[in-house]
């Protein structure tokens, strides 16, 4: 950079003219301003694109979190096992307007393994909006957390009660629960039955039911159909209530001709009622051969909780 400056001067003929001037031949106050004009060049000239360099580093850092991020981290849940299903008591209560949808609700949760206390309808007073509430104490809450999974939706109480059981209260906005493969039918061993006889072979109800037993099934009761029903063209009556039919799908696998009655018993229990057209019992190779079935290891998801 040049620092010159043109002075006016006049030539012997004619109008004015400038002759360039070297600022070594400046003096006085003329040099100093010439100083401070070429000191400001070179400061904007040094500070200006640092300037700018730096405000678009700046935003660089805020914009990939470098700077101005949030230091608190967010806390995640943790998957944790599940309790069993029957290791803790529910009771079940209805406060929408849907008459039975506990009474439904509780017998597919058994279904699934869970232990159904009681059901009943809410209290007048209490309402819910949502799908349900699940009410827990501290000892219940994985209870209430796996008993959640089984109903989108439904939300969580911490009202402090005692124990590990859970209360489990339907709501206005109760759709359905989760969709969960049906489970496979009971084993002999898990179905327990009473065997009547209606025809005029003595013994017959004591003889099947002795067969029934080698094969698993638990045996309550025996003798003549408490009902009196004579069963002329029939090979066997199967009744059983909503709670038994699955039991009584597979007692009926043990037999051809089977007809199947139900009515509105409690319980599980299933009656085996034998007819005149009985002949015997199929072969244990031609039925299924089952286990009671074991559910798969499940697991929850813990909330988060503060430190």
């Amino acid at each position: 950079m040049t620092d010159q400056h043109r002075e006016p001067g006049r030539d012997d003929e004619g109008p004015v003219s400038y002759r360039v001037v070297g600022f070594d031949e400046l003096e006085g106050k003329t040099a100093a301003h010439f100083r401070r004009q070429r000191r400001r060049r070179l400061l904007l000239f040094i500070t200006l694109p640092g300037l700018i360099l730096g405000t678009a580093t700046v935003a660089t850092a805020y914009g990939t979190g470098l700077l101005g991020a949030d230091e608190t981290t967010t806390c995640q849940p943790v998957s944790a096992p599940a309790p069993e299903r029957d290791s803790f008591e529910v009771t079940l209560l209805n406060s929408s307007d849907t008459s039975g949808l506990a009474g439904d609700v509780g017998r597919e949760l058994e279904l699934r393994d869970f232990d159904i206390k009681s059901v009943g309808n809410a209290d007048g007073s209490v309402y819910v909006k949502g799908a349900a509430t699940i009410y827990h104490g501290k000892e219940g809450r994985d209870n209430a957390l796996l008993l959640q999974k089984q109903i989108p939706g439904s939300k969580l109480w911490d009202d402090a009660r005692g124990g590990d059981s859970v209360q489990l209260v339907l709501g206005y906005g109760f759709d359905k629960l989760v969709d969960e493969p049906d489970p496979p039918l009971p084993a002999p061993s898990e179905i327990t039955l009473n065997v009547y006889n209606t025809t005029w072979k003595e013994g017959l109800a004591s003889d099947v039911a002795g067969e029934l037993k080698d094969r698993g099934f638990k045996i309550k009761s025996t003798g003549n159909d408490p009902q009196m029903s004579y069963l002329e063209k029939e090979t066997a009556v199967i009744r059983f209530g909503p709670d038994g039919q699955r039991g009584a799908k597979r007692l009926a696998q043990q037999f051809d001709g089977a007809q199947m009655q139900k009515d509105d018993r409690k319980g599980s229990k299933v009656d085996l009622v034998l007819g005149n057209k009985w002949s015997s019992l199929k072969s244990e190779s031609q039925v299924p051969q089952v286990k009671p079935y074991v559910r798969p290891a499940e697991t929850i998801q813990k909330p988060c909780e503060a430190e």
